[in-house]
């Protein structure tokens, strides 16, 4: 889309609250560069600094249902809630499974939610660039609360840390050695465990999750409480919601809310200028010649795949370092 006119009826539409101009705005966002600049310069000043929470953990343990039964208990106390749920990537069209829609239904009608599928579009953080933009774009339309629900990949899933202001990780019991909770490096960065499905136990590993809390010595100052939750049946929903309003708090006094607000945009524009600069070097350079000059070097065997790209790259590179 590039009629300026059509973008500014559509951007009057959004800050009307219109939800088809904000599903139409972020299908654009992710899928058009040009015109997201042109969109996200727009509706950038209209900030109502929405409050962000991951959410992670391994599949299966009930991520999306948990977001559902939070997302009820949330609108009840009459806030609004944008979710964007990270779904992989389909392998043939690299668009989003949708599969996260099917478990949160009860709110798809809920006039105080929109949900948003994204493909992870083989992000290596589980978290595509696109999605920052998206946030973006939910804050301007006035949420109360963003909720994001990555993957669940395991050790990339850390990327949250870098958008999110409250970060839950949820488990449940049954799950296998919860080590491997801590060895992914995600508990270092939750500021609230959950462990769903409680109704099927959950005291061993709220013992082991509390013993590797214990050697872990948070810089905000804040100790990660564990909840227990059944999120089919909205139990803990509560006690959940209120957790996360004390950690908010607790970032708020003692001024780290605004730090976080900071190194979120610090990390969105260092991405945006390394996936900028990529894309132009590849167009001048990742020419249909250059690419079969490489691959006729490495297909003989007379190169190596790095040494044939590092000799075709390396006049460049010294080039740039004259800059």
């Amino acid at each position: 889309m590039n009629d300026s006119a059509e973008i500014n009826a559509l951007i009057q539409h959004f800050l009307e609250r219109d939800k088809y101009a904000l599903a139409r705005i972020i299908t654009l966002v992710e899928n058009d560069p040009d015109a997201a600049r042109a969109i996200i310069s727009r509706i950038y000043t209209h900030s109502h600094k929405s409050y962000i929470i991951g959410l992670t953990g391994s599949p299966g343990a009930g991520k999306s249902s948990l977001i559902n039964s939070l997302t009820t208990f949330i609108t009840s106390q009459g806030y609004t809630v944008g979710i964007i749920s990270v779904d992989p990537s389909s392998p043939y069209t690299g668009g989003a499974f949708l599969g996260d829609r099917v478990r949160m239904r009860e709110n798809i009608l809920n006039s105080k939610v929109y949900i948003r599928s994204v493909a992870s579009r083989g992000s290596t953080g589980g978290l595509a660039i696109a999605i920052y933009d998206i946030t973006s774009v939910f804050d301007a339309f006035g949420f109360d609360f963003i909720i994001i629900e990555t993957v669940g990949a395991g050790q990339s899933e850390v990327d949250i840390f870098q958008l999110a202001y409250t970060i839950i990780l949820v488990t449940e019991p049954g799950l296998g050695d919860s080590v491997q909770v801590q060895k992914a490096g995600i508990l270092e960065i939750a500021d609230i465990l959950v462990i769903n499905k409680s109704d099927l136990g959950g005291d061993f590993l709220k013992v082991n999750l509390n013993m590797m809390l214990e050697s872990y010595k948070p810089k905000s100052g804040w100790h990660p409480p564990i909840v227990r939750t059944i999120a089919t049946e909205g139990v803990g929903a509560a006690e959940l919601f209120q957790t996360i309003l004390a950690h908010k708090n607790h970032l708020e006094v003692n001024g780290l809310l605004e730090e976080k607000r900071r190194h979120a945009i610090r990390t969105q524009v260092q991405n945006l200028i390394e996936s900028i600069l990529l894309k132009t070097m590849a167009q001048k350079f990742a020419l249909p010649e250059n690419m079969d000059k490489i691959m006729e070097e490495v297909c003989s065997g007379s190169k190596d795949v790095y040494t044939a790209i590092l000799g075709f790259l390396q006049p460049i590179l010294d080039r740039l370092d004259h800059l």
